[in-house]
């Protein structure tokens, strides 16, 4: 037993430890190219980027956060800039099956969602190639998509890969609240947990026009982090369309206002879904279009 253990650990720790080897873009696009990766801090924008800081990476702000595979395809440096392009493939839950008692989606598997193009731009200011490349996979990305989905926040690990089936409920019929700087867990049927309820909806008329002029049509789901003042914390990806629609619609849905969630009579923050139908059939044109 002792042995396995031991390998285990040793296994873990290379996996987690930057390839040797690793000093230029060529050796760091043959180690990631065409992987399934989960990047850190889930962000889910078609274009991410980061800085070289003090040893370590320090991320932008991001305006989508999401749970998906990155899929690398070509590395390449362009000046102080490394450039990491590939594909996002948000995962989902599918198929499995329902209680029949409680409606509660008891099994199944995650499954990708379709491809959307991304690109990781890396700044090294004045750090050298050979310091920052060996560091990039194991700062950029988690050891596997099992630990990317381990280390979801909890406030939407039960949302999180979102169901392909929306009749699907999360794993447990339980609601995550942020009371007092803690997230706790509490019983969704709880009469005295009241739901967060929009109290304003920004309008944007720009994705019906981009709609159109793509001629795409579906829907994307939001799962939005409100907080207890009814403000949007944080912006979660569930069920993407197309990149400039959903960065476009993310953008929009930050600035949605809430009448926040109260606990027991007290406000608490947490987390709500929306799904945005676009429709490029029957979207009213844009003032000023023809």
């Amino acid at each position: 037993m002792k042995t396995i253990l031991t390998c285990t650990l040793a296994a873990l720790m290379l996996l987690a430890s930057p390839v040797l080897g690793q000093t230029d873009v060529s050796a760091l696009e043959t180690a990631i190219h065409g992987k399934l990766l989960g990047l850190r801090g889930y962000p889910a924008d078609a274009v991410v980027t980061f800085t070289w800081f003090d040893g370590k990476l320090v991320p932008d702000p991001v305006i989508l956060h999401g749970m998906g595979a990155f899929i690398p395809d070509t590395v390449r440096q362009k000046g102080s800039k490394i450039l990491i392009e590939g594909q996002f493939e948000t995962l989902v839950r599918a198929g499995g099956s329902v209680d029949p008692q409680t409606g509660v989606h008891t099994a199944g598997k995650i499954a990708p969602m379709g491809q959307l193009p991304m690109r990781l731009e890396v700044d090294m200011q004045k750090a050298s190639p050979a310091t920052v490349i060996p560091q990039l996979q194991a700062q950029l990305f988690f050891p596997s998509l099992g630990e990317a989905l381990k280390s979801l926040p909890v406030y939407v690990a039960d949302i999180l890969p979102f169901p392909v089936d929306t009749k699907l409920q999360p794993p447990c019929n339980c609601a995550h609240v942020l009371q007092d700087g803690k997230w706790i867990e509490v019983d969704g049927s709880n009469p005295n947990l009241v739901p967060p309820a929009f109290i304003k909806i920004v309008p944007n008329p720009a994705l019906d026009q981009m709609a159109i002029d793509a001629k795409i049509s579906g829907t994307i789901t939001f799962v939005y982090q409100v907080s207890e003042t009814g403000r949007v914390d944080e912006l979660w990806l569930a069920k993407p369309l197309s990149s400039a629609l959903d960065e476009s619609a993310g953008k929009t849905s930050r600035e949605n206002l809430f009448k926040p969630a109260t606990l027991d009579g007290k406000p608490v923050g947490t987390v709500s879904v929306q799904t945005i139908p676009v429709n490029y059939d029957t979207a009213p044109p844009a003032p000023g279009s023809h």
